[in-house]
């Protein structure tokens, strides 16, 4: 055992990032990291910060000479880390403590506690000459311009869109954990649409948002894109609308889309438009705001979308 221990130490170093905006993540840094002293592994820690999110961090773990890299925190956190970790091919690991944990869920994450699990199996095995390996998630483009006419690129790795889905995220801060996304996305359901402006899908009603997924439930147990794959060589795109007027009306066409998504069939419905593809582009006559897997980018006039071919390793329990 001790034997292995010192094969371990002097073979991993292992990088650690920490978004600790919640509880639960210091409580799983503290668990994890007793672990890993008591196997004698060297690990370094980076903490996010309001103005670093991650991926400061992530190239200080990559110059440090990091061969695996734990992630504690959201999809915000390892959305910011994963460029550098990406470029550098270095395996990283998930312990999910934000919000929505989104990408965690869709690899076979369910808790912290299995992912800490994880995380010490998958050491483990690389101080018994196991090879480390992990899924390659696709980095995908965003380019966004804004309501000031400024062009912002970036990337994500489940989620995005323009319209209502943006306006719930948004408004998930008025209530905490998830109730908050549930509240911010009963607000917005009867917010004002927008009309897009393209001339391959010009509408002449409003519609209430398009999005871009790689996940099939990006919200939930409810499959709103049951053709989407993390790891998938398309998007699964949906557009929202043209929605009706009239707040009963409104209603009853929620009810109706909710409906079809609990019977997993939400493509049945008339407003519920998919369509598989490597690319989107929504150009707005209006701005309105836009979300990267639940980051608000502000209000933008057009999005553009692009599956990526940089993939960032992932391991998980999932086979």
């Amino acid at each position: 055992m001790e034997d292995r221990a010192e094969q371990l130490r002097a073979t991993t170093n292992v990088g650690i990032i920490i978004n600790p905006k919640h509880a639960a993540t210091n409580r799983a840094y503290s668990t994890l990291t007793e672990a890993l002293r008591d196997r004698r592994v060297a690990y370094r820690t980076m903490t996010t910060t309001a103005a670093r999110g991650g991926r400061w961090q992530a190239e200080q773990l990559v110059d440090w000479g990091a061969k695996v890299v734990i992630i504690l925190g959201g999809d915000g956190t390892i959305r910011a880390a994963a460029p550098p970790l990406a470029g550098a091919g270095i395996l990283v690991l998930l312990v999910p403590t934000g919000t929505a944990n989104v990408l965690s869920r869709h690899v076979g994450i369910s808790s912290t506690r299995q992912a800490i699990e994880h995380c010490l199996h998958t050491l483990r095995n690389a101080a018994d000459g196991v090879r480390m390996h992990g899924g390659g998630i696709p980095l995908n483009t965003a380019e966004a311009r804004l309501a000031d006419g400024r062009w912002q690129q970036t990337v994500f790795l489940c989620l995005a869109g323009i319209g209502g889905d943006a306006r719930a995220v948004a408004r998930h801060h008025l209530a905490p954990g998830l109730l908050g996304y549930a509240w911010g996305a009963a607000r917005a359901l009867f917010a004002q649409g927008f009309t897009l402006d393209d001339t391959d899908r010009t509408a002449s009603e409003p519609v209430w948002s398009v999005m871009a997924s790689k996940v099939p439930r990006p919200a939930g147990p409810v499959s709103v894109f049951p053709a989407a794959r993390i790891d998938g060589a398309e998007f699964s795109e949906l557009i929202v609308g043209p929605l009706p007027h009239g707040r009963a009306q409104l209603i009853r066409a929620w009810a109706g889309i909710a409906a079809a998504c609990l019977q997993s069939r939400p493509e049945a419905h008339p407003l519920m438009h998919y369509r598989s593809t490597t690319a989107v582009t929504a150009r707005l006559k209006t701005p309105a705001p836009a979300q990267l897997d639940g980051d608000v980018l502000g209000d933008c006039l057009e999005l553009r979308l692009s599956v990526g071919e940089q993939r960032l390793l992932v391991s998980s329990p999932s086979p």
